[in-house]
């Protein structure tokens, strides 16, 4: 059984800003297809058109398990994504990405704390997971600070390939616990 996640609502924090998404989505995500680092790291194909990024998006609000928020600041609107679904398995998994220009400045790590905090309050949520790939440190440290601890590894679908990947976790309240999970 698959379970929706509660509509979501624009969040703040100070200058930081988590948006439903608009009609300048594809083009935000046109940029981060355009982006080596995003391209690397995430789900996010390589160098997709306009009118790609509009297919691809034109599909994300019908699904009830998936909430994608925008990333914005001041300065720089829109700066990336957030995001938090229900995976396969039934567990709660939550990404981001940022465009360049946002990164080195604590913006993903604030996000992530948003997001999660929003998603234990309003989802209904008792454990988030994210994933990283081997080699990606900045995302390991934005889990770090966002209050996930290592939880060992698992394997995932990463643009059609499996990959082992380290699995991250936290759980609601803050008090921090592993599960047990086996790695692959």
């Amino acid at each position: 059984m698959t379970a929706a996640l509660a509509a979501p609502t624009p969040l703040r924090d100070g200058d930081l800003s988590l948006l439903l998404l608009d009609e300048g989505v594809p083009a935000l995500l046109v940029a981060a297809s355009h982006d080596e680092q995003i391209t690397r790291w995430t789900q996010v194909p390589q160098a997709i058109s306009l009118f790609e990024a509009g297919l691809v998006t034109a599909g994300w609000s019908s699904n009830p398990t998936v909430v994608r928020l925008q990333v914005c600041l001041p300065d720089l609107s829109p700066a990336g994504m957030v995001t938090v679904w229900i995976n396969d398995s039934g567990e709660a998994e939550v990404g981001y990405w940022l465009l360049e220009s946002a990164r080195g400045r604590g913006v993903a790590r604030r996000a992530l704390r948003l997001l999660s905090e929003w998603a234990f309050a309003t989802c209904d949520l008792e454990l988030l997971q994210l994933t990283t790939l081997p080699g990606n440190t900045r995302s390991e440290r934005v889990a770090q600070a966002g209050g996930f601890r290592d939880a060992g590894t698992v394997a995932r679908d990463v643009k059609g390939s499996d990959h082992t990947m380290r699995l991250w976790v936290r759980n609601r309240g803050g008090a921090l616990e592993r599960p047990a999970i086996a790695a692959p």
